[in-house]
């Protein structure tokens, strides 16, 4: 609708000086209403806020009054310092509409009178009860992310009084007129409901979402003149909206599609057993790498999906290297799941990168995103994708583990996070122990979507009963004793119902991989690493090194090349035809190419030859590798095992010579003595910041001077207990005396604090949201303690320059140790860019970005 406007406005566009659009505040809060009222009476989501609410389900009159305070959300926008803010002649000084609502709150004052008669708040609050009603309608307002926070410094009184040109009042009570014929079972007697806190903070995350695709001008085009009555508009739009974006309860494929019918092959002994499993709630399946896990939960969804269960599924991943991995396994899967015409988008929830099947994105200026398929339209299938805030609100994504836990941090949209995954089937996969920051924001994420009626699968390779015993238990659970997990059997299901948990073996006969394993005291010596890589490629072999650190993967490199100078062909890892190796310090771009070439020459096709691949942690997780030989450092079990998973993968007719059987080279430090404090800890990242737990580091050493051989994965439980079991790591501690156990004492005192940090930081869910207040720093709240890594910012206008791969270097990620002294504004300053790689300047220090990754110039 073009200006003048004759009422007041809630969405507003300038296009130029003659064409200036806006959209009536009440056509617009109808507009989010109908999205409220809608995603309200889909099944599932309906199931998951009665659990909340402690009933069966939410009666159509329940429905429309929680329609009625999403229908509320943007009163604040009545005020007339919000109103005046689009006419350039006027003097009225500029306002929001969030804060400003103070002077409607405060029960002193006159104007609280009047606003509280036009809205009709009177029979409102005997909806819900006076506390749990005003609780409702300040989850329904704090639609912008964070809850609002009253504060009478936001403006001034005046904003709310009448001039000889606009009246707020008047227009509360225009939006008070239209309850009752909009909302009509909102006023039919019904029995009063007292919101409990968590379905308080659901109702936020709701409304959240609501507002979001309300406020989306290509699902909800501005009014005209002549449209007629907005609501019945809304409604019918509302529902086309969640039906093309993929909130709806969707169609159910056909049961009559088998295993073998949707992955291409029969399913094995841990397949079986999903398939057999009761649908419980939380089920954590342990099997070794490689066993077939991640076809299991995909199938596992696909019976939950059957049965009505879920709506939709969210596989998170540790890394987004992992992530975009996986994106495209999970895409054909959907593509056999569902039929053609009711075939929901698949989207990759990696921030930076736009997504969705095979159809990549590009991002446009004013959050806008143009997709390859279709330029000159815009898709609402790919809604979802086009903002990291929307992602889970995608049918099927898959992404990293941090896009979950966000949803349990006091960050904004944190609600829309958590309300949008209660429908969802959550799967984490490599869940492990060895980030306590992390594994609490889990543990409070599951709370609160099992809490809610909601399904999670977690996997992994290396879990210990004692992280076991808290997903399944909580804070509280039982330890089993060292006994008891080592006897537990491998591989497993674990099944939490309502009431109890249940264990599961898996039958059959798992392949055995036997791997021979060598210590070499040689960790700290690039050139000896170097030099045993390159003969095994000589012979014709797969080598894979895994060092702990950046610093030592390069240096081990550089003695590699140096070694290799004078062979015509030497056996080195190039990508692009460009000589590299593989960690976190590459750009988002060049991972994904990285990651694709590393799969392509030492994967489960690979061509014959000898080849060495040198890397870090990022060669361990979710890559399809297979390697006849593995050199790796020293480093936890649990850790050890997960690279182990990376040798000899695949099963194959013929090996080179003398590298039939697996054979692993462990590396260690020079010095045996692991003592914490010690230099036999090795520059290259042995302790401190990397595997800070030397307990589990010595216990490792010794079971594998223990064992010549291991048999993977019949000694997988017994290595992991015997390495990270609480009870034993404090044992051994006794045993080496004083400096171990103030170590072990350190050491809890470090997880405690991480823990604490976490619980500082989580939205408290069992507290009424009115009592609910985020902190005023936002960005210092991460997924990751400490982890405040930053993109590189060229400067608007700039083109990215080109990294060694050939791809323009978009996204560059500056570890948050190489951040020191460097303002957080600071724009990075193009010194040199040849195509090889570019050489910038941010703030007052230097870095170079090419074949060996970003490293900060001394």
């Amino acid at each position: 609708m073009q200006k003048p406007f004759p009422k007041a406005w809630g969405k507003y566009a300038f296009v130029s000086d003659d064409d200036q659009q806006w959209h009536p505040l009440i056509d617009h809060s109808a507009d989010v209403a109908a999205c409220c009222e809608a995603l309200l009476r889909q099944p599932l989501i309906n199931r998951r806020m009665a659990t909340l609410a402690g009933l069966d389900e939410l009666q159509p009159a329940l429905i429309a009054r929680l329609s009625v305070l999403a229908f509320l959300h943007d009163i604040g926008k009545a005020n007339r310092g919000f109103q005046y803010k689009v006419l350039p002649c006027s003097k009225s000084p500029r306002a929001g509409h969030v804060r400003e609502l103070y002077w409607l709150f405060n029960p002193l004052d006159a104007l609280s009178s009047q606003a509280y008669e036009a809205l009709r708040m009177g029979e409102i609050a005997s909806w819900f009860g006076d506390a749990a009603g005003y609780a409702l309608l300040i989850a329904a307002i704090s639609h912008h992310g964070a809850p609002w926070k009253s504060d009478d410094e936001a403006g001034v009184r005046s904003w709310w009084c009448a001039d000889d040109h606009y009246d707020p009042m008047q227009t509360l009570r225009d939006m008070g007129d239209h309850l009752a014929p909009w909302f009509p079972d909102a006023f039919q007697p019904c029995t009063s409901f007292e919101a409990p806190s968590a379905f308080q903070h659901a109702f936020a995350g709701l409304v959240m979402l609501a507002d979001w695709l309300g406020s989306d001008r290509g699902l909800f085009p501005y009014s005209e003149p002549d449209d007629g009555d907005r609501m019945i508009f809304a409604r019918k739009k509302a529902v086309q909206a969640l039906h093309a974006i993929g909130l709806d309860h969707g169609v159910r494929p056909s049961s009559s599609l088998g295993f073998d019918d949707l992955f291409s092959f029969p399913p094995n002994a841990l397949q079986k057993a999903v398939e057999q499993l009761e649908l419980a709630p939380l089920l954590i399946m342990e099997s070794e790498t490689g066993s077939g896990k991640t076809e299991a939960a995909l199938w596992y969804f696909k019976r939950l999906f059957e049965a009505g269960k879920v709506d939709g599924l969210y596989f998170a991943l540790p890394t987004r290297a992992a992530a975009t991995q996986l994106h495209d396994r999970v895409r054909k899967m959907v593509s056999r799941l569902f039929p053609p015409d009711h075939r929901p988008a698949t989207v990759l929830a990696v921030p930076g990168y736009f997504k969705v099947d095979d159809i990549e994105g590009r991002p446009l200026p004013g959050f806008n995103v143009l997709w390859d398929d279709d330029p000159d339209k815009r898709n609402p299938r790919f809604w979802a994708a086009e903002n990291p805030k929307r992602y889970l609100a995608a049918r099927i994504a898959v992404g990293t583990i941090d896009q979950v836990l966000i949803s349990s941090l006091m960050v904004k949209h944190a609600h829309l996070r958590s309300t949008a995954l209660m429908r969802h089937l959550l799967v984490v996969d490599e869940v492990h122990a060895s980030d306590p920051y992390m594994n609490r924001l889990l543990e409070a994420v599951l709370d609160h979507h099992l809490g809610a009626g909601g399904y999670a699968l977690l996997m992994s390779a290396t879990l210990g009963t004692a992280m076991k015993a808290r997903l399944l238990g909580g804070a509280r659970a039982e330890m089993p004793s060292p006994l008891d997990a080592i006897k537990t059997p491998y591989p497993l299901l674990t099944v939490r119902g309502s009431d109890s948990s249940q264990s599961v073996a898996i039958g059959g006969k798992p392949s055995q991989k036997t791997v021979n394993i060598e210590l070499s005291p040689h960790m700290e010596e690039p050139e000896m690493v170097a030099s045993r890589a390159l003969a095994a490629a000589r012979a014709g072999a797969k080598i894979l090194v895994v060092r702990n650190t950046v610093n030592a993967a390069v240096a081990t490199q550089q003695a590699l090349e140096s070694l290799c100078q004078n062979d015509p062909h030497p056996p080195l890892f190039r990508c692009e035809n460009v000589v590299s190796l593989h960690h976190g310090r590459f750009a988002r771009e060049d991972r994904k190419i990285l990651d694709a070439c590393v799969e392509k020459q030492i994967g489960r096709e690979r061509p014959d030859g000898g080849l060495i691949i040198i890397g870090t942690q990022t060669l361990e997780q979710s890559l399809d590798i297979d390697a006849d030989l593995l050199i790796s450092d020293l480093c936890p079990m649990d850790i050890l095992l997960q690279r182990l998973g990376r040798l000899h993968r695949h099963k194959r007719d013929h090996r080179p010579a003398g590298f039939e059987t697996a054979r692993a080279i462990i590396l260690h430090p020079g010095e045996r003595d692991l003592s914490p404090g010690q230099r036999g800890l090795g520059r290259y990242g042995l302790g401190g910041y990397v595997y800070p737990d030397l307990r589990a580091i010595e216990a490792t050493l010794r079971l594998l001077e223990q064992h010549e051989c291991l048999q993977i994965p019949a000694m997988n439980r017994e290595l992991v207990e015997r390495a990270t079991h609480p009870a034993l790591v404090d044992a051994l501690a006794d045993e080496l005396g004083p400096v171990w156990k103030q170590h072990g004492q350190d050491l809890a005192g470090q997880i405690s604090g991480k823990k604490n940090s976490a619980t500082s930081v989580i939205i408290r869910l069992h507290e009424p949201f009115r009592e609910t207040q985020f902190p005023g720093k936002e960005e210092r709240i991460t997924t990751r303690l400490g982890a405040q890594d930053r993109l590189v910012d060229w400067g608007e206008g700039i083109t990215p320059p080109h990294g060694p791969f050939g791809a323009p270097a978009h996204h560059l990620v500056l570890p948050a140790y190489l951040c020191g002294g460097i303002a957080p504004d600071a724009i990075a300053a193009i010194e040199q860019a040849d195509g090889t790689g570019v050489r910038f300047r941010l703030g007052g220090a230097h870095f170079t970005y090419d074949r060996w990754g970003l490293r900060k110039e001394d």
